[in-house]
């Protein structure tokens, strides 16, 4: 008859095992997702770096990395509200990160974001585009 009974661990060992699986799922996914992603030897950079010296940015790129959209979301209701023009504007951003592919999309698409910019504004996603572009004087 000893055989009918069931063991006290039996029940807390459901109560403790699955809700721990269902916490440590999760990272152990993370981790092997981690470990079998890309090359680790590849040695492009993740967003197209401008040229060496980089001077010519507004802001430091730590700024830059976090906050760029509230700096061109300010600029432009100062064009927009003010009329006037701002010394800074996407063809000066342009200047050093010609390929809106290697650069904006990269990160936006990254981080799942759409950015509304180029609805109005022309950044061509291939360098060559811009060169096609300035030319016909667009």
């Amino acid at each position: 008859m000893s055989g009918d009974r069931k063991s006290p661990l039996d029940g807390n060992l459901v109560k403790v095992v699955f809700p721990l699986l269902v916490i440590l799922a999760p990272l152990g996914l993370s981790v092997i997702g981690a470990v079998s992603a890309g090359d680790p030897g590849a040695e492009e950079p993740f967003l197209e770096l401008p040229p060496e010296p980089n001077e010519g940015c507004v802001r430091d790129a730590e700024f830059m990395r976090f906050h760029h959209w509230e700096l061109l979301r300010e600029v432009r209701d100062q064009v927009v509200r003010g009329g006037g023009r701002h010394e800074i504007s996407l063809d000066r951003c342009r200047s050093c990160h010609p390929s809106r592919e290697r650069f904006c999309s990269r990160c936006h698409e990254a981080v799942s974001l759409q950015p509304d910019c180029f609805g109005c504004h022309y950044y061509p996603a291939d360098p060559a585009a811009a060169v096609d572009h300035a030319r016909a004087g667009r």
